[in-house]
């Protein structure tokens, strides 16, 4: 064996074992720890960056969850100024065999959805909230990061399920994808109206969600599997895909000893659903949209533009992803990359006048097509952009959600590939790419973007991310990056005696 050989083994062996490191538990959280940063905040980024994650996966009774998105909820924060920043940590209570992750990876069918929320973080009327994809959300204090209240979605829409990514969008409207099981298998968009200047007694958050629009799921015994959805500025857009959750072996499995994870099924002949539905009526548009099977976990923006719909999503082709992070697997240093998300678009022409094997897509910048068929279907090709190997799309959402956007920028942490260790930034004009990577022991969270305030260029602003460093007497760091340049600005160190874990999601409140 070389000795360039043997050093990459070495490098590789050191690797694995450090890995382990991030998925150790975290019992306890910290009180508010003040830090100076090294290098120059700017003067404007005032504020505070929320961050969520599981961070406990084994407890005192013996009892273990087997997946990384099982562990119970911790919650933690940077207080951001120029010239220090505070951080403080809270983990949650833990909810034994309920998480919502549980349900689908590695338990038993649990009779009660979880109230762990470890999904995402954002703000609605300035109000925190914490969610997962059950019915339940906790609305977060954002001073002490306590909870609290927990509301209940089934008392509220009578829903069992919603995801953790809702939207708000630029009026204020919030848009979020629920479904239901116990009356039949159905999809709902519940709705959020924006609050309104001269009716200071009306409700507040949740209190006021309503049902927009409900339909039945295509499938007899199954439902869509569905983590995010997109939004334009007249419609909302949900994919049925084909991981498809069996609701029969659900309820066989208190005899069978099904775990959810047995009840996901990849159905690979199964088409790719695209439902388009009218955001003023709750109206389908009647036409069918269709695509191969593919996987997704993220939508990264949805628009309008010249008699289109635009949708980027990061597609996997197909759904191995979810076993990716068992605990047994990433504690052994084994990250399987066999099935890598990249960059996909797909058009939806909203005029479907045309002859049968007809391109209807006239937009001249895509290569995405959109084909009629004899059935009036409408069959979508997608066009991809860059390289494959990364995840948690972010772009300038307050001020590019629902809207054309060029700049997306992702995280390929826990990737093997091109991208492993690193933050990247896509040109979705030019399919350029810009890659910020320091050693193979950093693992980098997603990025959080925040614009400078009255900036009119997109990129005109400032990206976040824990990034946690396993090499041997190192500490972690919150980085703060030029989103223009894709250059760091500074970083502020966390000594090891406060614990951060890998964050899922984060959200960004200016002062």
């Amino acid at each position: 064996m070389s000795t360039v050989s043997l050093g990459m083994e070495l490098l590789n062996l050191y690797k694995k074992k450090n890995l382990a490191m991030i998925f150790e538990k975290i019992d306890d959280g910290c009180e508010l720890s003040k830090f100076h940063p090294k290098g120059n905040i700017p003067d404007w980024l005032k504020g505070q960056l929320f961050l969520i994650a599981p961070a406990k996966w084994d407890f005192d009774d013996g009892f273990s969850v087997n997946h990384w998105l099982d562990g119970s909820a911790f919650m933690y924060k940077f207080n951001i100024s120029k010239d220090h920043v505070d951080v403080m940590s809270t983990v949650s209570g833990y909810n034994q065999c309920k998480n919502v992750f549980s349900r689908y990876l590695s338990h038993l069918v649990p009779l009660e959805l979880s109230d762990n929320v470890i999904g995402n973080v954002y703000l609605i009327d300035d109000e925190l909230y914490a969610s997962s994809e059950t019915c339940h959300v906790w609305k977060i204090d954002p001073k002490d990061l306590k909870c609290i209240k927990r509301i209940d979605l089934r008392s509220v829409v009578s829903v069992n399920l919603a995801s953790s990514h809702p939207h708000i969008c630029p009026d204020g409207t919030v848009f979020n994808l629920a479904a239901s099981f116990m009356t039949g298998l159905r999809y709902h968009i519940m709705k959020l109206p924006p609050l309104s200047e001269t009716s200071p007694k009306q409700l507040k958050g949740f209190e006021r969600a309503t049902i927009l629009t409900s339909r039945s799921s295509s499938q007899k015994t199954t439902y869509s599997y569905y983590h995010s959805f997109g939004v334009t500025e007249h419609y909302v857009l949900f994919l049925e895909q084909p991981l498809l959750v069996n609701t029969v072996k659900m309820a066989a499995s208190g005899i069978k000893g099904y775990c959810v994870r047995d009840c996901l099924e990849w159905n690979p002949a199964m088409k790719t659903k695209f439902h388009l539905i009218d955001r003023a009526t709750g109206q389908d548009i009647k036409t069918k949209f269709q695509s191969d099977a593919f996987f997704c976990f993220h939508h990264i923006n949805t628009y309008e533009e010249d008699g289109h719909v635009v949708s980027d999503i990061m597609a996997y082709p197909n759904s191995e992803v979810m076993d990716k992070f068992f605990l047994k697997e990433v504690r052994a240093g084994r990250l399987n990359d066999s099935c890598k998300a990249i960059f996909t678009r797909f058009v939806l022409p909203l005029k479907t006048e045309g002859r049968i094997g007809e391109n209807l897509v006239t937009l001249q910048e895509t290569q995405a097509t959109a084909i009629k068929e004899e059935t009036g279907i409408i069959f979508l090709i997608p066009e991809t952009m860059g390289r494959s190997g990364y995840e948690m799309p972010t772009i300038n959402y307050s001020m590019f959600n629902t809207r054309k956007y060029r700049y997306m920028y992702g995280c390929g942490s826990f990737d093997t590939g091109e991208f492993a260790h690193s933050l990247i930034k896509l040109d979705n004009v030019t399919g350029e790419m810009a890659v910020w990577k320091e050693t193979d022991l950093m693992y980098p969270s997603e990025l959080v973007y925040v614009p400078r305030p009255g900036s009119s260029e997109e990129d005109d602003g400032v990206l976040l991310s824990v990034v946690l460093d396993v090499a041997d007497n190192s500490q972690d760091f919150l980085m703060v990056m030029d989103a223009k340049n894709f250059k760091e600005l500074a970083r502020v160190f966390v000594p090891r005696s406060v614990k951060l874990p890998p964050s899922v999601h984060g959200r960004f409140r200016m002062d």
